[in-house]
């Protein structure tokens, strides 16, 4: 058998199925680096992923558990538009073969071994400038429905050699801080940051839809936790602030960092409670135009995902957008203006 590639390509050209507006798709890409993720645990095992079982025979899937992603230190997932070719390069490492570490440098062109290889752990990607992305994931398999998930080893893997972590994974170590109620470490400076107060603090709640939330083990798929994060997002700033954004101008919001960690999921016949906060940095800056955009203001928000059923805390993230307004709509850089003018009134 040949061995696997331990660096992996992926590449894909941005079309209109996992766009989002003018934009590619965050929960697309999520969905996207997830299967690429899940080809190369099945390649480390010498087992196609979609035969791997426990030693009991429980079919067994990789259970996100922590997903961060930072499109460079001052870009945003916005800088890969219709038609543009997404290439990523990515290595997966193991802990007691029950979880799974692996990160992708992401580029418009081919992406060198070497910026890949020399990544040792979770924190060499903060110093690069490229976007990339890192995930954690737990091999899992149902025990009795979707609320209760317990880790295996699948079976039939102990001869096999793979790539494995020196040490506990930092995702792994970080989503236990998080679980236990530590805040999530913040993705830019705090110092600058003015709350955005919404009229209405209550949770959001989001209705899961069989067809569109779950995936083809009937779990609620991690990367539609995002999708009910921008849902929420979307409902504060467009109806629940004291100035509230137009949803043309909403759509203007581009994801530039995020750090997300998943402790539980649901069954379909639930709902989940959505909290989110917002704030700005450094609402007062000068905007910057870059070609034939300019960046407005950048916000932070904070999540928190809860079931209804039972109040289980299901997921927190923390993530920084740009509000980057298309230059030629003088009407959309107005309302931008005069929402900054008032932040903090």
């Amino acid at each position: 058998m040949t061995p696997a590639d331990p660096f992996p390509q992926l590449s894909f050209t941005v079309g209109m199925p996992n766009m989002a507006p003018d934009q590619l798709s965050e929960v697309e890409l999520m969905k996207i680096f997830a299967e690429f993720q899940w080809v190369q645990l099945g390649d480390a095992l010498e087992c196609p992923s979609h035969r791997l079982v426990s030693e009991e025979g429980d079919r067994l899937y990789a259970s996100v558990v922590q997903v961060e992603s930072r499109f460079g230190p001052d870009g945003s997932i916005s800088q890969f538009q219709e038609g543009d070719v997404v290439h990523a390069r990515g290595h997966v490492q193991f802990y007691a073969k029950q979880f799974l570490e692996g990160w992708a440098v992401l580029g418009k062109e081919p992406v060198a071994r070497d910026a890949v290889a020399a990544i040792k752990t979770k924190a060499d990607l903060e110093q690069l400038p490229a976007p990339w992305i890192c995930m954690t994931n737990a091999i899992v398999a149902r025990v009795a429905d979707n609320t209760r998930l317990k880790t295996f080893q699948p079976a039939a893997t102990e001869h096999v050699v793979v790539p494995t972590a020196p040490a506990k994974p930092l995702g792994l170590i970080e989503h236990e801080r998080v679980m236990h109620g530590r805040a999530i470490e913040p993705v830019c400076e705090t110092e600058g940051l003015v709350a955005l107060k919404a009229l209405d603090e209550s949770p959001i709640l989001y209705t899961i839809t069989t067809e569109n939330d779950l995936n083809g083990a009937g779990l609620l798929y991690f990367a539609r936790y995002i999708a009910m994060m921008n849902y929420a997002e979307r409902i504060t700033l467009t109806t629940r602030m004291r100035r509230p954004f137009s949803l043309q101008l909403y759509r203007c919001l581009s994801t530039s960092h995020r750090r997300s960690y998943f402790f539980a999921n649901a069954s379909e016949t639930d709902r989940v409670q959505v909290y989110c906060k917002a704030a700005a940095i450094e609402p007062g800056r000068a905007p910057r135009r870059s070609g034939l955009h300019t960046e407005m203001l950048r916000l932070v928000f904070e999540f928190e995902l809860h079931r209804e059923s039972d109040g289980m805390l299901m997921a927190k993230s923390i993530v920084s957008k740009t509000l980057t307004v298309p230059t030629k709509f003088k009407s959309l850089l107005g309302e931008a203006a005069r929402l900054i003018a008032l932040i903090g009134d």
